[in-house]
């Protein structure tokens, strides 16, 4: 018996390397892998493209999911079909096989399993459990239907249904309701955990996908002919609360495929000490602290692969890593400038004794460039420069100006070495008193004793957008971390 796995991508670079894995791992070999992707522009196709074992790639640009997954069942040869997503995995390797097992047992034509779901690339710490078992039809009415990721569905069923593309977030509610509902179709459910699940898919990422998502399934039920009500569909979150409540372990770790390793893309690279930087390549290095989270959440600076950065600050807890803070001077004042780097390059402010500071410490010729005072676009109006392999550069505006000039200056230069280094210079050389032991953790306090009323409005401005970006739009869900040490 062959299954159909199909999956749909979108800049998935990030977790499709762990996708992958799982399938690759399986113990039951004839499987059929349909890829279907809607347009990626990063890495995607270029890591998918690379193992062809038992795969068919079709790339399909501006199309939706569920369109996505409409094309990739037309395209199946495989008897029954699973949808896993590509930001989720298989429960363990010999799960294929054992529903293949079950199959031949019952012989229905629709097999629902259960679903676990995992925060960020935490797989193992399970934090809901969605189970098929106990599921009724009469729960349509509260907008609630099997777990999706979890359901194998012979190939007579899925192609003769599919999804409707209309829906953009509960097509999947709208499929179950037509199968199961109105055309009663049978089903058995396989009481055992088929897919992990990352949280903050299309209909979990902020409370307007929550909303979308209630007014599809509302409009669902009205359009199959049956009654419809905001209010019981909205007490669905009710009977999600025991899916929170009643989580199951894993029994079995996840642990990548080493043939998928190197795929691997990472949206923060953090580097433990200074003796991590490889001057060998390009880099960008910046602080991780809430000045740049709160950039990242307004989409004011971008993450590339290129950029690495120092913890600096008691917010990167928030990315569920415990590592120590290290300030910027710390930074400086332990970093080693290679021999083959002859000039160091500064951006911005300079004080004649911070520059007197950087020449005597690192013996190399100091190039100073003032700026222009403005936004990021005033900057770079009339800024060009042309960075040499022999050069580093070093930019002491504040976040998120540096990060921007950064981005600008690697889209024009082959070479980089640039680090955002903001006002340490001055605090290193002793221009600036530094901080108190005292509230070392809290360096973003200190800093309000000058210009207080300015700095304490940009604090709670970026304060708000990170709870925004993090309560909200859930921007830190599902971030992958590299440590490096």
């Amino acid at each position: 018996m062959k299954i159909t796995i199909v999956t749909s991508t979108l800049n998935s670079e990030k977790s499709i390397p762990y996708t992958l894995s799982s399938v690759f791992e399986q113990t039951y070999k004839n499987i059929e892998h349909i890829i279907v992707d809607g347009g990626s522009a990063d890495g995607t196709i270029d890591i998918v493209s690379k193992y062809k074992k038992n795969r068919r790639i079709f790339i399909k640009n501006k199309t939706s999911i569920y369109e996505a997954l409409n094309i990739g069942i037309k395209k199946s040869t495989g008897e029954y079909i699973l949808i896993l997503n590509s930001d989720d995995i298989l429960d363990h390797k010999n799960v294929i096989n054992d529903i293949v097992k079950f199959i031949k047992k019952n012989k229905s034509k629709i097999i629902l399993g259960n679903v676990s779901y995992f925060n960020n690339f935490l797989f193992d710490k399970i934090t809901r459990y969605y189970t098929a078992v106990g599921y009724k039809q009469w729960m349509f009415y509260f907008g609630l239907m099997p777990p999706h990721p979890g359901a194998f569905i012979h190939q007579s069923i899925a192609k003769n249904y599919l999804y409707n593309p209309e829906y953009k977030i509960a097509s999947d509610y709208d499929f179950f309701l037509r199968t199961i509902k109105i055309n009663q179709e049978p089903y058995e459910v396989f009481p055992q955990t088929i897919t992990r699940m990352r949280t903050g898919g299309v209909s979990g990422v902020n409370i307007k996908a929550h909303f979308i998502s209630g007014s599809e399934i509302y409009k669902s039920l009205k359009k199959n002919g049956f009654f419809a009500s905001h209010i019981l569909i909205n007490l669905r979150y009710l009977s999600k609360l025991k899916q929170f409540l009643f989580k199951k372990k894993v029994t079995k770790q996840f642990s990548i495929n080493s043939k998928y390793k190197n795929s691997l893309r990472y949206h923060f690279t953090i580097i433990k000490s200074t003796k991590a930087i490889d001057f060998k390549k390009n880099f960008v290095l910046s602080a991780l602290n809430l000045s740049f989270l709160g950039a990242y959440m307004d989409d004011k600076v971008k993450l590339y692969k290129d950029l690495i950065h120092w913890p600096d600050g008691v917010f990167i807890k928030n990315l569920n890593i415990l590592i120590k803070k290290i300030p910027g001077r710390e930074i400086l004042e332990k970093l080693k400038i290679p021999k083959n780097i002859k000039k160091i390059i500064v951006l911005g402010s300079l004080p004649y004794i911070s520059k007197e500071f950087l020449k005597l410490k690192y013996k190399k010729k100091i190039i100073h460039k003032e700026l222009p005072y403005g936004n990021i676009a005033q900057i770079t109006k009339n800024f060009n420069y042309s960075i040499k392999k022999n050069e580093i550069v070093l930019i002491t505006l504040p976040t998120p100006k540096q990060e921007q000039l950064a981005e600008y200056l690697i889209t024009n230069n082959k070479n980089f070495k640039i680090i955002c280094i903001g006002g340490s210079i001055n605090i290193l050389s002793g221009l600036e008193k530094a901080v108190p032991g005292i509230i070392y953790p809290f360096e973003f306090i200190w800093r309000l004793r000058y210009e207080t009323l300015r700095r304490s409005k940009r604090l709670i401005t970026t304060f708000i957008s990170f709870l925004r970006g993090k309560y909200l739009d859930k921007k830190l869900n599902n971030i992958s971390i590299k440590i490096i040490s």
